[in-house]
């Protein structure tokens, strides 16, 4: 029967990757076909998690959440074939409002087997800025259209009312509707998939099949978290220090009790006024990455794992944000709540785990009109590097831990937005040093062709860097610097909003991860030796 379940996952994980690939391959905004911004599983209709896409992992604890928000507001047994349900409230389960979670119930005959879920960021859902995504956003109101869990069609597509109220909130409406429809073919892809291995195994077996698949993921992680030292392990990260803001600190103390993995945030900054808070789905994607990380590539990736973490989260705080906080720019908080997740998962295993990553990534909206007066819309993300490991330099240029988008190319970026990309490539020297060095940032460099583009800034670790580890030493810090036509030069902060003209130059410079084990040149003479392979 193991053999059976293990075949099972294997069916069930390609038809949530292939969904995925729909995703990829048709999707009309670059932030997804080339960015892979978007995520994709499969539920039971009683919301667990049955599978995932090889995808985003800032994203693990999204769809489990607006699934859940889902039911509670529209129960399995009230709904019915070609219902279309929808979501992006952050309060809700969500992330931020450009994340719009679609989610499909499947059938066999007139029973409820399954739910198709997929979360994708859309360029534009309304706001203060073109993107969705304004750093100077201090409540949730300033950031554009929030939907409840909601039902949004009724014949496997969306309705006409849903359709024109996205219409009305959004600036790149066809856009963001092509993105949809995306999401409702990757949904109708997974459920034939899952209705032909319902119809081999028999509906009622296949029902029994999957609650064995979650019953077995849940005591493999329990005998695993078992295995382990009951701690507490503590952690903190923390973002660059903003004047008036108050601190933006993450604190985690992590225990295993009775095959749990217990997550308590205490100690947590208060919510902030400012877009950098998180909800929910935050702290749990980063605590469900970490677990996946200890057990190992053949586990089973479904609920089950989830049945074994528990969050005590502070209300009204940087990590479990309650309204009316902005929430657009939460990746960063969310990658600092991994960082001091993973810094206690060290505790526990000192000698595997790396030096921590950059801890950081650009998320850059541009916009404005062309020369001919036709709008243009397109999101940028910009990668770090990944720390020292304990027998390897870092990786340079890559999207690390919660992170794994890639970056649009210049093709791409300027065919949509008149701009060029002067130069893009690896930040030299910016990887901490250490027996093993950390991986270099990114330097990208655009000339704005046009009058009037308007640049949204999200970055981070500009003034606080990832520390070393085992006597390696701390990247340098990121960095976005505006020069002018006119040779003035203009340095941004890590939050900015600003215009760019005809030759105005913007350069936008990443942090590196982290250095492991002293270096060499800094020991002492009888201690020194040779570096190793890199």
């Amino acid at each position: 029967m193991n053999d059976d379940l293990s075949i099972l996952q294997l069916r069930l994980d390609g038809l949530a990757e292939g969904m995925q690939q729909t995703l990829l391959r048709v999707a009309v905004s670059p932030v997804v076909r080339e960015g892979a911004d978007a995520s994709c599983a499969l539920f039971t209709p009683k919301g667990e998690l049955l599978a995932l896409a090889e995808a985003i992992p800032l994203l693990l604890g999204a769809l489990p959440g607006a699934v859940g928000a889902i039911l509670r507001e529209y129960p399995a047994e009230q709904m019915q074939p070609g219902d279309v349900f929808v979501t992006n409230d952050p309060f809700s389960g969500g992330t931020h409002l450009p994340d719009i979670a679609v989610v499909q119930p499947v059938f066999a005959g007139d029973m409820l087997i399954a739910l198709t879920a997929s979360l994708l960021h859309h360029q534009d859902i309304g706001g203060t800025r073109a993107g969705s995504v304004p750093p100077d956003a201090t409540e949730i109101y300033h950031e554009g259209l929030r939907l409840p869990p909601m039902r949004a069609g009724q014949t496997d597509g969306f309705g006409r009312d849903f359709a024109n109220l996205i219409r009305f909130a959004s600036r790149a409406p066809d856009v963001v509707l092509g993105d949809l429809e995306t999401q409702l073919a990757a949904g109708r892809s997974a459920a034939h998939g899952l209705r032909r291995i319902a119809q081999d195994l028999g509906t009622a077996p296949f029902l029994q099949a999957l609650d064995a698949l979650l019953d077995r993921a849940e005591a493999e992680t329990a005998a695993r978290l078992e295995a382990l030292p009951t701690g507490p392990f503590h952690g903190m990260d923390a973002l660059d220090p903003v004047a008036h803001l108050g601190p933006c600190e993450a604190h985690v103390a992590i225990a295993i009790r009775d095959g749990h993995m217990v997550a308590d945030f205490h100690g947590s900054s208060p919510q902030v006024q400012a877009p950098v808070n998180c909800v929910r789905s935050g702290p749990l994607s980063a605590v469900f990455y970490g677990l996946l990380t200890l057990m190992g590539d053949s586990a089973l990736r479904n609920g089950g794992i989830l049945r074994r973490i528990t969050l005590d989260l502070p209300e009204e705080s940087i990590v479990n944000a309650a309204l009316p906080a902005a929430v657009n720019a939460r990746m960063n908080m969310v990658r600092c709540i991994t960082s001091a997740v993973l810094q206690a998962l060290a505790e526990a295993d000192p000698d595997r785990m790396p030096a921590a990553n950059s801890g950081m990534s650009y998320v850059i909206a541009f916009s404005g009109k062309d020369a001919q007066g036709i709008p243009f819309l397109s999101t940028e993300i910009v990668a770090g590097g990944a720390g020292g490991a304990p027998h390897a330099d870092g990786a340079p240029g890559i999207s690390t831990d919660v992170g794994n988008a890639m970056n649009i190319s210049a093709e791409s970026l300027e065919s949509l937005v008149p701009m060029r990309l002067l130069s893009a490539g690896c930040r030299a020297g910016s990887g901490g040093p250490g027996r093993f060095r950390g991986g270099d940032g990114v330097i990208r460099t655009y000339e704005a062709l046009t009058d009037g583009i308007a640049a949204s800034i999200r970055g981070e670790r500009f003034a606080r860097v990832a520390k070393g580890a085992h006597g390696g030493g701390s990247p340098r810090g990121s960095a976005a610097t505006v020069i002018r036509a006119d040779g003035a030069r203009m340095e941004l902060t890590a939050r900015s909003a600003i215009t760019l003209n005809k030759g105005d130059v913007l350069i936008i410079e990443s942090s590196g991860g982290a250095g492991y084990g002293t270096p060499p040149e800094a020991r002492a003479p009888e201690q020194a030796r040779p570096a190793g392979p890199r």
